[in-house]
């Protein structure tokens, strides 16, 4: 789906390396600001391969360039499960792994992902789509409340370095005609 030069699509197997060159940039610049989300264990190579495997890994492709990476899946770990959400049964899409390189952040890119992510959600016949993001990176917190998503609790991920465990869950409700508190 292309809109103002921006296409999303599935991976291909030819776009891991450049994946995996946008990833290794992402940690260099978060890491520089402070922010520590993400190690060797996650995401990595083998989890792309998973991904790949099951289409569930897209990438962003932004004036013909392969932009950044997310997933789209419906696996959510473990520790969710003690999350507040605001209805308990449903179908839900859930977005994993979003970076984009950061010499072209700012450019309206995660916009067009959280459109197609929605999009996506609404054409599958989700009832919300959720995601987590690392609560000390503020501007990520920031752009999901932006875009109307709820902030609906905050899990720990052990496998995560110690002091950069905390994550914060979020949801936005797409249709709530089979949905009951």
């Amino acid at each position: 789906m292309t809109t103002n030069g921006v296409e999303i699509r599935e991976a291909i197997s030819e776009d891991l390396e450049q994946i995996e060159k946008i990833l290794s940039a992402c940690k260099r610049d978060l890491e520089q600001k402070g922010i520590y989300q993400w190690n060797d264990q996650y995401p990595n190579t083998a989890y792309f391969l998973e991904k790949l495997e099951h289409r569930e890994l897209y990438v962003i492709e932004h004036e013909d360039e392969i932009a950044g990476s997310f997933v789209l899946d419906e696996h959510a770990m473990p520790e969710w499960e003690e999350v507040k959400w605001r209805f308990k049964q449903g179908r839900y899409l859930l977005l994993h792994a979003l970076f984009i390189n950061p010499l072209i952040q700012g450019k309206g890119l995660g916009n067009r992902v959280l459109d197609f992510f929605e999009e996506t959600a609404v054409k599958g016949q989700y009832d919300g789509i959720r995601l987590d993001v690392f609560s000390k990176n503020e501007a990520a917190l920031k752009f999901y409340t932006k875009r109307g998503f709820e902030h609906r609790g905050d899990v720990i991920l052990p496998f995560k370095p110690v002091d950069n465990q905390i994550y914060a869950c979020y949801e936005k409700i797409l249709r709530t005609s089979r949905l009951s508190s």
